[in-house]
């Protein structure tokens, strides 16, 4: 009964009474303020964070981005914005990645060409690589050409001959080549006219017993004696091949420079049905039955080392001064060596051949080769060409 008359005295409070009684409670524990020097209502730290009060400062605990002043909660803690807490802060384009930070991979979203991998932004997103967005990117040494693009003009940057229209890649660019007549072989110009190891084109191999002559592999023959078949004959003298391989004389006859005649004229002497001078005959040196060695010749009767032009003789061997690194110019004019290339000679003048694969000439000095890696991040694939912010050389392919 007293409980109920309370109550109904309570009711009979005017108003104002009521709202002055309720502005004279306390707070009720947990619904906080932004200066009350606790942690209350949706604040994340004491008197910052949540929809209300003011964002805390780093180091202070979050519970999402909008929590801080810089934007970045990271395991419930407000920190600095860096390339590496996972998420979109100030200056990148994409979660950590972009302006400041490493290219973004594509797909990723841009605002220049900078912010990507690739170097193509379009429509606010990181493109991929292509022959035709005019910048260097994917395996492509030079924009839009080489690699899986077509291939590269003249002067342009190449990392093998692949790479260019020409097809020879000197020291980083395209070249126009080794020249007339020269041919390139792997890293070495040859002449295929004479190359034993290249006779008429890149890999074919005449046999020990044969020479590369005109582009073709023959048997090695002395001066004066022609190959007929497998055979050096003197077809001056050779009553099997008179005048020419395959042209035989009539039996009991003889031939004379190249002509069948009846008998040996003054000055030959009858070696079986050849007429010879055992004083310059290679077959019959000396005598009948008495042949010189290969690349040997008769002279007065006795067998000498012999060389057809171009080939010239030196160390008991023919060699071509104009394309013999050992003998460059002359016998015994050996080219120095050369780093990260081969040596070669060039007409009678000592070069080099390209660089080796990854290797370039970036200071334009001969006498030191090739002395500059291309697998850096300042000489990436070609001399010069360094990797942007955030990228690194990987095989000579910014990534």
């Amino acid at each position: 009964m007293h409980a109920l008359l309370r109550w109904r005295g309570a009711a009979a409070l005017s108003a104002a009474a009521l709202a002055a009684a309720v502005a004279a409670c306390p707070p009720l524990s947990g619904a906080g303020t932004c200066d009350d020097g606790t942690r209350g209502g949706a604040e994340s730290d004491v008197d910052c964070g949540g929809p209300a009060c003011r964002p805390c400062a780093t180091g202070r605990a979050c519970f999402e981005g909008d929590d801080c002043a810089t934007a970045v909660c990271a395991r419930g803690r407000c920190v600095e914005p860096s390339c590496r807490d996972g998420q979109r802060s100030a200056g990148e384009t994409d979660v950590d990645c972009g302006g400041a930070c490493r290219p973004c991979v594509v797909g990723a979203a841009c605002a220049a060409a900078a912010d990507c991998q690739s170097g193509v932004c379009a429509q606010g997103a990181c493109a991929s690589p292509s022959c035709s967005d005019g910048v260097r990117n994917g395996e492509e040494p030079a924009p839009d050409c080489g690699g899986a693009c077509a291939p590269c003009p003249l002067g342009a940057a190449c990392r093998r001959n692949t790479d260019c229209a020409a097809g020879a890649c000197l020291d980083g660019r395209c070249a126009a080549g080794c020249g007339t007549p020269l041919l390139a072989c792997g890293a070495t110009c040859t002449d295929a006219r004479v190359d034993a190891s290249n006779c008429g084109a890149c890999g074919v191999t005449c046999p020990p017993s044969r020479v590369c002559v005109g582009g073709q592999c023959q048997v090695a023959c002395a001066a004066g004696l022609t190959a007929c078949g497998e055979a050096c004959v003197d077809v001056g003298a050779s009553v099997q091949h008179c005048g020419a391989c395959g042209s035989p004389c009539a039996p009991g006859r003889f031939c004379v420079g190249g002509q069948c005649e009846a008998s040996c004229p003054p000055g030959r002497v009858a070696c079986g049905p050849e007429c010879v001078r055992p004083g310059s005959d290679a077959l019959h040196c000396g005598g009948c039955g008495r042949p010189c060695g290969p690349l040997q010749g008769c002279f007065d009767g006795g067998c000498r080392d012999t060389c057809q032009p171009p080939l010239a003789p030196c160390d008991g061997g023919c060699v071509d001064p104009r394309f013999d690194p050992d003998h460059c110019g002359g016998c015994g004019l050996s080219c120095p060596p050369v780093t990260n290339a081969s040596r070669l000679c060039l007409t009678g003048t000592c070069g080099r051949s390209s660089c080796t694969f990854g290797t370039g000439d970036c200071n334009g000095v001969p006498s030191d080769g090739c002395e500059t890696s291309l697998r850096t991040n300042q000489d990436c694939g070609a001399c010069g060409a360094a990797c942007g912010p955030g990228l690194q050389c990987d095989g000579g392919v910014c990534s």
